[in-house]
């Protein structure tokens, strides 16, 4: 039979509601009697009642967090720093993987046990449900990586200027003819990654050739896609001497692409990502890219949601992080010229 609270007042000798004080870290234990109860919880494997707590407190200590796949390791690390955070503070993380067809599904996980939710692709599902209604409601923050601004609180990092920034960097090296990767669009707002390109060829005076802009289905952005992308665009003839890939994943496909159609990175194309996931770092040759911080992403969003929890007024409140380029060896001076493609 399970412990009970009073079985530990007894082991320790102490009263219930000294047990309750410690449990529930309020009103002044001493260190000695605190150790006590601590050992007496641990000696008799006890375990909380969650839902009585919760029912007489008004919170679960348990919060929603809706998203993508996490088999994208892009999003797999913000899940990180939202759990780690979580955990930091007492809470426990429900995951649920959203997509546009199990909408309804949301109206399941708006009943549950959650003091808040967190989503993390909300451009995915926000014509579908009203994002709003569901904050009015319910302690709520989004990741917001599409250049959209919210009245609900959000986390963001400037890929628009993220990407300027990578293909400034191929331009000062030469590169004219670079092909861009990314997500497709109906409205370019949509896509800050796509405007940053654009935004880097205006500036140098580099006309926008559309066999150069490849788009790529959502949440296709995947290493295999990306690989079978670029072989068939040699495979076509289209000439380019640089890549600049929306995410690391495609860039890494993109990699082998050119490797199986005897290409050299980046002898004869160079090659950028965008994220700095792990594995950027660990490809032969390693992949020049922009660094997101994706834990610290998830820190913060844990942050701004346990903010609305406790009250502390955090409305229409958004949050910034900085990016960074990472220089690596896939990136190298352009010595390819057209008229002597093959």
């Amino acid at each position: 039979m399970p412990a009970t609270r009073i079985d530990v007042a007894r082991r320790a000798m102490v009263s219930v509601s000294t047990v309750s004080r410690v449990l529930n870290n309020s009103g002044y234990v001493s260190a000695e009697v605190r150790q006590r109860i601590e050992a007496a919880i641990k000696e008799l494997n006890y375990v909380p009642n969650r839902a009585a707590r919760s029912l007489r407190s008004q919170h679960y200590r348990q919060v929603a967090c809706i998203g993508p796949s996490v088999s994208n390791l892009f999003y797999n690390d913000i899940v990180v720093g939202i759990e780690e955070t979580a955990l930091e503070y007492g809470y426990t993380l429900s995951w649920y993987h959203l997509t546009r067809e199990r909408i309804k599904d949301i109206h399941a996980i708006m009943k549950g046990f959650y003091d808040g939710i967190i989503f993390l692709a909300p451009f995915d599902i926000e014509d579908l449900v009203d994002l709003a209604d569901i904050a009015r409601r319910t302690p709520t923050c989004l990741y917001s990586d599409r250049g959209k601004s919210y009245d609900i609180p959000y986390v963001f990092v400037d890929l628009r200027a993220a990407m300027r920034r990578n293909v400034e960097y191929l331009i000062s090296l030469g590169h004219e003819h670079i092909l861009f990767l990314g997500h497709e669009f109906h409205d370019p707002t949509e896509n800050p990654r796509y405007q940053g390109y654009i935004d880097a060829l205006q500036a140098h005076g580099f006309s926008l050739r559309e066999e150069l802009v490849q788009l790529i289905p959502n949440h296709k952005d995947t290493i295999s896609y990306g690989h079978d992308l670029v072989r068939g665009l040699v495979e076509k003839g289209v000439f380019f001497s640089a890549i600049a890939a929306s995410n690391d994943s495609v860039a890494v496909g993109a990699l082998r692409g050119l490797r199986e159609a005897e290409l050299q990175v980046p002898e004869d194309v160079s090659v950028t990502g965008c994220d700095d996931i792990e594995l950027a770092n660990l490809i032969t040759p390693a992949l020049t890219t922009i660094h997101i911080p994706r834990q610290e992403v998830g820190v913060k969003l844990m942050e701004l949601l346990l903010g609305q929890i406790h009250n502390e007024h955090t409305g229409g409140k958004h949050v910034e992080l900085p990016t960074r380029m990472v220089i690596r060896e896939s990136v190298s001076r352009n010595h390819r010229r057209q008229d002597r493609w093959r």
